[in-house]
């Protein structure tokens, strides 16, 4: 064999190895504050739904019930009309041009994203970061850990 092959077999071989190292560990590996926040607050926001009524919940918490567990909170919120009070982390547009306010969670990495209802509400323009906020939303599940509310109105 030419040394030049040998050097592409290996190199190939190592790209490999390397990307089932990846795999593997991103698996099983979480960050700290998700679990000590999981553990700490999982029941929190959970025991206070009551049939009939919108849940008013902190979007720390609403967030601590989708890392803890993803499905049942799913099955709690998921098309349900939520009052979520949170800190404005950012004000941004998303690629839809829809504007999205991002609240603040323990983990700097992570926030509750919640897409506004309309691009002109005068609310919006008031809202700046770092300050405490009220959104009335519809409850869109949660994408890769960060729950998602849709249809937010300011309150």
């Amino acid at each position: 064999m030419r040394p030049r092959t040998i050097l592409l077999v290996m190199a190939g071989l190592l790209m490999v190895g390397m990307f089932g190292v990846a795999i593997v560990g991103s698996g099983t590996t979480t960050r700290p504050v998700e679990r000590s926040v999981a553990a700490a607050a999982p029941a929190a926001p959970l025991a206070r739904l009551v049939k009939g009524q919108t849940p008013d919940l902190n979007a720390t918490d609403l967030w601590a019930a989708y890392t803890h567990d993803r499905a049942a909170t799913d099955r709690l919120y998921r098309d349900r009309s939520l009052l979520v009070t949170g800190t404005i982390r950012s004000v941004d547009r998303n690629f839809e041009g829809d504007m999205v306010v991002r609240l603040a969670t323990p983990d700097p990495l992570e926030t509750v994203n919640a897409t506004l209802a309309t691009r002109t509400d005068p609310a919006v323009n008031a809202l700046t970061k770092g300050q405490s906020v009220s959104l009335l939303c519809v409850g869109r599940g949660g994408l890769m850990g960060a729950p998602l509310l849709g249809s937010c109105f300011v309150r």
